[in-house]
Order: C-alpha cells, then structure tokens, then sequence
C-alpha cells in the first residue's frame, strides 16, 4: 500500500530543512512533497503521479510586486514608535469602572488592544515595503482549491494577522497553524520538536474531518455503506483492536469494488482516500 501524501509549500530554505529534519522524521507512515512554489508542487505531483491529502502551505512570502526591497532605518522605525501611544492610555481613569469589574476588565483590553493595533500597522506597513505579505499563501490555496478541489490545505506560519485569517476563511482554508516561535533557528529548532506531535495530530484531524466530509457527500449519488462515513467519526486512539481494524479493511474493500463502477469519481481521490484511512488507523 503507498503512503498518503502531504505537501508543504514554503519559500524558505530553512522551514523547508526544518520540515524535512523534525516532522518527517516523526511521520514515517507520510510521503512528503517539498516546494518552494505551488507551481512546482504541482509539476512534482503530476510527475510522480501521486495524488495528495493535505497541502500545508506558507503564508507570508515574496509577493512579485516590487522589484528592490530593503530594510527599514532603525531611526525611521524608532521616530514612529515613539509616537505610539504607551501603557498609559490602558491605565488612565480606569477606576471609574470599579464597580463593575468585568466591564472594566473589558474596557481595559479594549484599550490594550488599540496599543497592539498600532503595531499591527507597524507590521503590516513594512510587510508592504519589503515586498512580504499574505498574497503568497493565499494564491497558493486558491490554486490549490482549482486544482484539488476537495483536498484538505492548512496554513503554517510565523508571521500573520488576524485580517488574514479573515481573508484565509473566505477562501475555505481547512486551518491555520503557527509554527513554533524561537528567538535564534537553534531555539526554532527545539520548540519544533516539542510540537511536532501535536501539529501533526492537528493536521491529521483536519485530513479526517475532510475526508469523512467527501465521504458523507459520496454516500448522498453513491450507493456506498452507510457505516463508512460514520467510521472517519472515529479518532485512531478509538479503534484498537484487530476486530475493529478488519471491520474497517473489509469497508475499505467494500468502498474499492463500488467506486469501480462508478465513472465521475477520481480513481486517484479515491485512491488516496484510502491510503490514508489505511496509514491513520494503522492497518497495514
């Protein structure tokens, strides 16, 4: 049986060398395609014949807008820090709200959050002059939505805000990930490995819940087994014994010889399907 296939896309050498030397080495069961581009993801894909079940893509990358970009003066910076407003817009008269602490505590993270907004502009301003910003990943999903329609895609990133993930759901985004933060790549590295079971748990719960979603779709025009879609309800620390995983390995089967006979469903989205059924709930 071949091994489901997960994409990560990013522009950077490092994440990619990161990727590749803490996430793969603790997801033997995956086949991972690495890119830079999504053209070149696609090319990689199409040349092996492989069918994917999760893109994890990059957010912020080189947008192709400007031609020469280069870092801000620390002066320049430092001239609009300094008129951004300090803690004391939190503070001040704050006590008139004393008799009522959730509204204060309300009104005091209101304020707070005006604070961050200033350098959320801050950020977003210098995105903007270095030629940095969400586009990349958004282009990236919405090539992969054209082309994999169905196809679980995640984002996984550094750097980000919070209109982003706005943009990210109107575009159907299965998820955003923040990629373990560290203040030098030795430290990057080390908060990577702490995570890594857990971000790919997460990844792996957005791949089922895509999947058992294409599954109760395909029951509605296929006559396949009512208990399929139900059995993706079920997370792989939920079936244990070897009872359990035949019942699966004989839908799977069952799944195989209806989907046969039917001509408008991808042998390949199929096939994919179940490799990573097979791979999730450990049947091989």
């Amino acid at each position: 049986m071949e091994k489901p296939v997960y994409c990560f896309i990013d522009d950077s050498p490092f994440e990619l060398k990161l990727f590749k030397d803490v996430i793969e080495t603790r997801s033997p069961g995956i086949h991972f395609i690495y890119a830079g581009t999504y053209d070149e993801c696609h090319r990689l894909l199409d040349e092996r014949k492989l069918y994917p079940s999760l893109f994890i893509l990059d957010l912020y990358g080189r947008e192709g807008i400007q031609e020469d970009v280069c870092i801000p003066r620390k002066e320049s910076l430092e001239a609009r820090i300094d008129k951004m407003p300090n803690l004391n817009v939190a503070y001040d008269g704050l006590e008139k709200y004393n008799s009522d602490k959730n509204l204060q505590a309300n009104e005091f993270l209101k304020r707070l959050f005006s604070i961050l907004s200033e350098w959320r502009s801050l950020f977003a301003d210098q995105c903007a002059s270095l030629d940095q910003g969400s586009r990349f990943g958004v282009n990236n999903l919405q090539n992969v939505r054209k082309d994999y329609p169905s196809v679980t895609a995640v984002m996984y990133t550094r750097k980000g805000l919070f209109t982003d993930a706005v943009i990210l759901s109107r575009h159907n985004c299965d998820g955003i990930f923040i990629k373990p933060p560290g203040a030098t790549d030795t430290d990057i590295y080390a908060e990577t490995e702490k995570q890594a079971e857990s971000l790919i748990d997460n990844w792996n719960e957005c791949v089922r819940n895509s999947y058992n979603s294409f599954l109760q779709e395909l029951a509605t025009h296929v006559k396949i087994p009512r208990s399929l879609p139900e059995l993706l309800s079920q997370k792989k620390h939920q079936v244990t014994t070897d009872e359990e995983k035949q019942r699966i390995s004989t839908l799977l089967e069952s799944l195989q010889t209806t989907l046969s006979t039917v001509t408008d469903t991808s042998t390949s989205k199929t096939d994919a399907l179940i490799q990573w059924i097979t791979y999730y709930y450990g049947l091989s």
